[in-house]
């Protein structure tokens, strides 16, 4: 049963026909609340529908996987910034910002990077040179007046109660142990200009457990004087977060002095990304028509941009993980083959959806 959020904005009469750029912009329905970003692909700069409502409604864009280390380095230990430059060229081209997307993964990282060539793992201080290298050269590369803000580490937190604070499976965490993350920070640092600024980025930070985790280590860090500028609050939610699971949140790591940011923003239209049990991963599950939560949906979407905005002055970007419904990750079926998923604000042929109404009316509704 989605959980219904109660906010009363209506939405219900809106007429979902606008085409792209027939509506107000979304960066000037939001004005100077935050820069509002979006996660874009090589093949949506190439002036496409995709490129235009890039351009039409944001401020900021973040690539969705090209500055990732395994979408740089190459199996020779060279560096491809190919598609990368196509992505900070356009926004270079269009006066947009961008947030660099990430430097430290366990999940992106190329095959063997961190292995001899006889199959055994890298010390720890060969690990630090190796990817110190990296590290320079991707700060060298990119211009500090485009790229102005950067994921240091991404996903370093378990989620449960029962389990450790760290992952203690990943790659990082096994040959460096937890201090990697400061040693990150610390490189960062060294090689990126004064102005860019560097983020701690990660899932599910609405969860009183996982908060109170990535709090801890946060304030660590900080007590510590590791060099580090704000937080990214994975927004990949469903309709059961609540307004007030993220204030709380917000308000939490503000508390350290440091900035924040809701990063990788949809909303899926289910109870939950996963299926409850993983054979159901790959059956096609779930379908719904859209119009079915289309409402519930809008109403979630304006009642957390009420918090964002009532707390606009912690955050300073808000980026949507994809333009439209067709090119998100959840739309291309993730979890479990086949399903449609809805969980942005424009549809598939790029029209504005009831929750983008809904945040606009939102907005309205403060004059």
């Amino acid at each position: 049963m989605i959980k219904k959020i109660t906010l009363s904005l209506a939405v219900a009469a809106l007429a979902i026909t606008a085409k792209a750029q027939d509506y107000t912009p979304l960066k000037q329905i939001i004005g100077d609340d935050f820069y509002i970003g979006v996660a874009i692909n090589p093949n949506q700069v190439s002036g496409n529908e995709d490129t235009k409502t890039i351009l039409h409604n944001f401020t900021t864009i973040t690539a969705e996987n090209a500055m990732k280390p395994a979408g740089i380095i190459q199996a020779d230990g060279s560096y491809n910034f190919t598609d990368a430059d196509k992505i900070v060229n356009f926004a270079k081209e269009n006066g947009l910002k961008m947030r660099g997307h990430t430097l430290c993964w366990h999940a992106s990282i190329p095959r063997n990077y961190m292995k001899n060539a006889d199959g055994t793992d890298l010390t720890k201080e060969e690990l630090y040179a190796k990817h110190e290298k990296y590290i320079k050269a991707v700060f060298e590369h990119f211009p500090s007046d485009v790229v102005i803000y950067w994921d240091v580490v991404n996903e370093a937190l378990n989620d449960g109660e029962n389990e450790g604070r760290y992952r203690e499976r990943s790659e990082w965490y096994r040959i460096c142990g937890p201090e990697f993350i400061s040693w990150a920070f610390k490189t960062a640092r060294k090689y990126a200009p004064a102005n860019v600024k560097l983020y701690y980025n990660d899932y599910n930070l609405v969860d009183p457990v996982k908060r109170e985790k990535c709090y801890l280590m946060l304030k660590e860090l900080v007590d510590s004087g590791v060099p580090i500028d704000g937080v990214g609050m994975q927004a990949h939610w469903s309709m059961d977060v609540t307004p007030a699971q993220i204030e709380e949140s917000i308000n939490r790591f503000a508390s350290l002095g440091l900035d924040v940011q809701i990063t990788e923003f949809d909303l899926t239209v289910y109870n939950s990304i996963h299926p409850p049990k993983a054979s159901e991963r790959q059956i096609v599950k779930y379908t719904l028509p859209y119009d079915v939560v289309e409402k519930a949906q809008a109403d979630a979407y304006a009642s957390y941009f009420k918090v964002l905005h009532e707390n606009r002055d912690k955050i300073s970007s808000v980026i949507f993980w994809n333009v439209n419904d067709a090119s998100s990750w959840l739309g291309r079926g993730f979890a479990i083959r086949g399903r449609l998923d809805y969980p942005l604000l424009f549809d598939r042929e790029n029209k504005p959806k009831a929750p983008f109404f809904s945040i606009e009316n939102y907005y309205k509704s403060l004059k």
